[in-house]
């Protein structure tokens, strides 16, 4: 089956409910108000502003007596001739330099994962954990997972729950909240599990996310016999970022040309149950989708081209009838990721036919409901995963 990306129709969300929208995830917000700082200083807008409000009488500089504000309080220091003006190449230099000061500011910590030492002291009896292994070779820090399973193999193969981080595609770490305790928890109920890193935007923008996570997938399987899984029954969660992965890695099959150059290619990377919070699922549905696709952004590139990589990115444009099952939970009121993803996500597969789609829609829920509601969503998930993979588990 071609599961390529395909012309998909999407009812549009109401204007007043975008108008409120956040039109990336916050990380992703914040790394393109540092590229829009940069390319102002640049381009001088920042110096033709100053002088529109500052310079009263037209020379094209900024007179001591004319300055405002912190430009006056910091007068002298930019002044660098004492010559009593700013001129325009003086703003410039104070334009970059503030440019370089935001960047520096605002350069997330891109993985706060604990160490290895701190990983291990966690793990609880009965669980054995190998951190850090590689799934496939190369320069890149990011392609590391670590795997916890039972410590007894078992009789017969166990099925496996892939834990993908959020993180807006640039910031996480498999090491951080619930990725980390879901796989630990998870492999005390029988399952083997994986928590895997990828490479985040400022290494390579989309495919190269998916392309890890579909290459760690492929790596799982091609250790089966080791660890002693079933490969037909292999799972996947993850939130906001790692929800959209996870969403594609159950959805998008080597036809479509999304599987990169990693390892064990003869192995699928298709998950049978997926289960995704607050998933981003139609890259369209942002009214300034060109954040996206600026430098440093997930679906950086050509900006004539953007529309057709947002669609190539988008989980919904993949939704098809053999879809594996599908557990989608989403918040009324997160401002992140507008539950318009989840609506009309749940539409298009069950339209497409998927025959078996669940959808936890959890009014006056954020962007946070997976833990925010954890009493629902961790009980859910759970039963999720037993009806669909987990059967005969421990």
């Amino acid at each position: 089956m071609n599961l390529a990306p395909r012309s998909v129709s999407r009812p549009r969300p109401f204007r007043a409910v975008l108008c409120g929208v956040v039109c990336c995830l916050t990380a992703c917000a914040a790394d393109a108000q540092d590229k829009d700082r940069v390319q102002r200083a640049a381009g001088g807008n920042l110096v033709k502003n100053w002088l529109r409000r500052q310079d009263k009488d037209g020379d094209q500089k900024i007179a001591k007596a004319e300055a405002t504000g912190l430009m006056k309080a910091n007068f002298a220091r930019n002044d660098k001739d004492d010559n009593g003006f700013l001129d325009q190449q003086e703003l410039l230099d104070l334009a970059k330099r503030l440019a370089r000061v935001g960047d520096r500011t605002n350069t997330p910590n891109r993985r706060r994962g604990i160490t290895d030492a701190q990983l291990l002291a966690r793990v609880p009896e009965g669980v054995v954990v190998e951190p850090n292994i590689a799934y496939r070779p190369g320069d890149s820090k990011s392609w590391r997972l670590d795997l916890a399973r039972p410590k007894e193999r078992g009789d017969q193969p166990r099925p496996a729950v892939v834990f993908i981080h959020g993180g807006g595609w640039r910031n996480g770490d498999k090491r951080t909240g619930y990725f980390l305790q879901g796989s630990l928890d998870y492999a005390s109920q029988g399952y083997v599990c994986i928590t895997i890193n990828y490479r985040l935007v400022d290494e390579a923008p989309f495919p190269a996310c998916l392309e890890d996570c579909k290459c760690a997938v492929r790596w799982l399987r091609a250790h089966a016999e080791k660890y002693n899984i079933d490969p037909d029954r292999i799972g996947g969660y993850g939130n906001s970022a790692g929800a959209h992965l996870v969403s594609l890695l159950g959805l998008v099959e080597k036809s479509a040309g999304l599987e990169g150059d990693g390892p064990h290619r003869d192995q699928s990377s298709l998950l049978q149950a997926v289960c995704c919070s607050a998933p981003p699922t139609d890259f369209t549905l942002w009214p300034l989708l060109s954040r996206f696709g600026r430098q440093g952004g997930l679906l950086a590139g050509p900006e004539e081209t953007l529309e057709k990589r947002a669609e190539r990115a988008s989980p919904v444009s993949y939704a098809r009838a053999d879809a594996p099952p599908f557990l989608v939970v989403h918040g009324t009121t997160d401002s992140t990721v507008p539950i318009a993803h989840g609506d009309q996500f749940v539409k298009a597969l069950r339209d497409a036919g998927a025959k078996d789609v669940t959808y936890l829609r959890i009014d006056r829920a954020g962007h946070g409901v997976f833990n925010q509601h954890a009493k629902k969503t961790h009980a859910a998930m759970k039963s999720f995963f037993a009806r669909t993979i987990g059967e005969q588990a421990k």
